[in-house]
């Protein structure tokens, strides 16, 4: 029997080269599974049985208009971008826009197949196989390696075979496997390879083409690179060719192997409470790209417990507290620490769900699913059991150190994160930084789209100057120089106490370990945090200064991507504005000068108008900076609630503020809140009546 013979009994003809109706297709493709038997498949993404609730996700609320937008592409688009790419060489952006919009193409062949888009993405393959590589990384100059390029294309190749079927030549087959192999495979495998064994590595780099993509030193990449989610896009895609290239390609068994040991060390990274240290784009990318490796691995060979190997409930639970409401397009807004920019994919949170059984996965696919990708029509699973968050989660200090509280889920409630821990790749230089959203409004917000190349001006984003944090004399805690890329720095904070008390949670966390990197003054950096749901937040800094007095500046910035935001100050109080919110703030302080006198002066720590110094190309961020002279030691109490408002105007009143202070006692009344905080201890004791 030959290997097309066998394909054709196990099922993988999908779409028959026939212009009869679906349910003619449907028919044949049926019999085709029946005459086969499930058990022999060797299908990655999905069995014939699957193809009727692929094509009814394709009409799901959730979907439907990811899925029009590609319906309505011309069929000629792949084509057009493979015409530019063969025109270009651009491997980073034009390769990708094909192999994207191949993937595309193909998933809506699987739904509205038609011989017209059949022929253009079997043209289209011939093409991508033809070309001499698949991506721009090198190492040693000549070794191709596979990171992100690749392994897209082995991905999204392997899913186009399996939807065309027999609709592919058994000589186009063979050329195409052969291509996965050697274009694909191979250096996926190498770049897995020196990732685990990081002193082989002969020099990584870009090739001539590409070479000023970016301005970096590789040296360190395979280690770099290993520990983070670009280690699964490689594995994922080797993992999946090799079980493809089983009985075609000697060399198949060895990269199954080394897939199955990087995947198994990729989990690792993920913490034991299913928290992911470069937050929820990372996460996503990397279930995009390792998910379907693990379930086709699951189903064709079973000899790897990978569901025990990570948290698979507390990485939903990850998912749905790193939510914050929608954006005003109505997609999944997200708690967006560091360089995260988007939500999880719901065909891979349906995917967990269907792993453990989590109800939780039902209700987070719809509330914190971002659908872009293929996948997704695969896996999302519309009608789970679905059941809402636990009421633990309204409040949840994670693995990191970073905290999320909430008043509950729904776009216009009340969220508090908090940025506390060590370093990780993508981060930004912003310990004890916090974002607030209220009433559908971002009114301390954490900016979007800090720029990768620190050549460019949008790399200032990332500094401590940029985020809603603690300037000591003029600076932040340091970061990186940009020469390695975005990888981790040196910078931790730590959390010191965290009390959960439902609507009313505070914590301190103690940031001195970053500050004193870079200034040797900086002896005690400590943010106090209380917030009585829904409107009521208390901060009290506490910077102590060793030698030499020196200024702190607090900085407060709305979301301003939309022109819309506004701050103003008056003495020691502040406004922050958005369409729909309002916040006010009012500043307290005590400073303490070289004498060790004691001098208390409401409003010694004034606010100011400032704003992030970047040209305006990058963006226009103002914000309130609340400014304390030189001392050396600094107690900054500052109060902010929020009100819901109409095109800027507060709804109602600001509830009143009262602050006493003796000694390091600090007494604060504000709307229903009675609070107390004892200050200049490692742990501030505070009291809540």
């Amino acid at each position: 029997m030959t290997r097309r013979e066998l394909i054709r009994l196990s099922g993988s003809s999908l779409l028959l080269s026939t212009l009869g109706s679906l349910r003619d297709i449907e028919r044949m493709v049926s019999h085709s599974t029946a005459t086969g038997g499930a058990t022999n498949s060797r299908r990655l993404f999905f069995e014939v049985d699957d193809i009727p609730h692929i094509r009814a996700n394709a009409a799901t609320p959730l979907l439907r208009a990811m899925y029009q937008e590609w319906a309505a592409a011309p069929i000629s688009a792949v084509a057009d971008a493979m015409d530019k790419f063969e025109s270009s060489g651009d491997i980073v952006r034009d390769f990708q826009a094909v192999v994207w919009g191949m993937s595309q193409s193909a998933m809506v062949q699987l739904v509205e197949p038609s011989r017209r888009r059949e022929r253009a993405l079997l043209e289209v393959i011939e093409r991508i196989i033809a070309r001499p590589y698949w991506d721009y990384f090198r190492d040693g100059g000549t070794e191709i390696l596979g990171i992100q390029r690749a392994s897209f294309a082995t991905v999204r190749l392997l899913l186009a075979r399996e939807i065309l079927g027999d609709a592919i030549s058994e000589a186009l087959d063979a050329e195409l496997l052969d291509a996965i192999a050697e274009k694909g495979c191979l250096p996926c495998y190498a770049t897995v390879y020196d990732m685990d064994h990081p002193e082989t590595a002969r020099g990584w780099d870009f090739d001539e083409q590409h070479a000023g993509f970016y301005d970096i030193t590789m040296e360190r990449w395979p280690m770099i690179l290993g520990a983070n989610n670009l280690r699964a896009a490689p594995t994922g895609a080797l993992g999946l060719g090799a079980l493809a290239l089983a009985g075609h390609d000697d060399r198949a068994d060895e990269w199954l192997s080394a897939a199955v040991s990087s995947g198994q060390r990729f989990l690792k990274l993920i913490s034991p409470d299913g928290s992911y240290f470069e937050g929820l784009s990372y996460l996503s990318y990397s279930l995009r790209t390792m998910l379907p490796f693990i379930n086709a691995h699951r189903r064709l060979a079973g000899d790897v417990d990978w569901l025990g190997l990570v948290n698979i409930d507390g990485m939903i639970e990850y998912i749905q507290t790193m939510q914050m409401g929608k954006t005003p397009n109505g997609e999944a807004d997200i708690v967006n620490f560091s360089d995260a920019r988007t939500s999880v994919s719901p065909g891979a949170i349906s995917l967990l769900g269907s792993y453990s059984g989590n109800t939780l996965a039902g209700y987070a696919a719809k509330d914190a699913g971002y659908p872009r990708w293929f996948f997704d029509l695969l896996w999302y699973t519309p009608d789970a059991p679905s059941s809402p968050p636990r009421a633990a989660l309204l409040n949840k200090r994670n693995d990191l150190n970073w905290i999320i509280s909430r008043t509950g889920w729904q776009p216009e409630d009340t969220v508090l994160a908090f940025k506390s821990g060590g370093p990780a790749n993508h981060e930004h230089a912003d310990r004890n930084h916090i974002t607030l959203k209220a009433h559908g409004e971002r009114l301390l917000n954490d900016h979007f789209g800090a720029a990768y190349d620190r050549r460019h001006a949008g790399w200032r984003m990332r500094f401590t100057e940029a985020h809603n944090a603690v300037l000591v004399d003029g600076r932040g805690h340091p970061y990186l120089d940009g020469t390695e890329g975005t990888n981790d720095s040196k910078a931790f904070a730590n959390i010191l106490q965290y009390e959960d008390h439902g609507d009313t949670v505070w914590w301190t966390s103690d940031a001195s370990a970053a500050y004193i990197l870079d200034n040797y003054h900086a002896h005690q950096v400590l943010r106090t945090v209380l917030f009585a749901k829904p409107d009521i937040v208390l901060v009290l800094d506490e910077v102590t200064l060793r030698y030499r007095p020196q200024t702190v500046d607090i900085r407060w910035y709305p979301d301003n991507a939309d022109g819309n935001g506004r701050v103003a100050v008056d003495g020691s109080t502040f406004r922050i504005s958005r369409p729909s919110a309002v916040l006010d703030g009012h500043v307290w302080s005590a400073v303490t000068g070289e004498s060790s006198v004691l001098e208390t002066t409401p409003g010694e720590a004034r606010p100011r108008v400032s704003r992030l110094d970047v040209p305006s190309d990058v963006g226009d961020f103002p914000c309130v900076e609340v400014h304390a002279p030189a001392a050396l030691d600094h107690q900054i109490l500052t109060v902010l609630t929020t009100r819901s408002a109409s095109n800027g105007q507060a709804a109602a009143a600001a509830p009143a503020v009262s602050v006493n202070r003796e000694g390091n006692l600090w007494e604060v009344e504000v709307g229903t809140l009675r609070a107390s905080i004892q200050a200049t201890t490692r742990e501030p004791k505070i009291v809540v009546w």
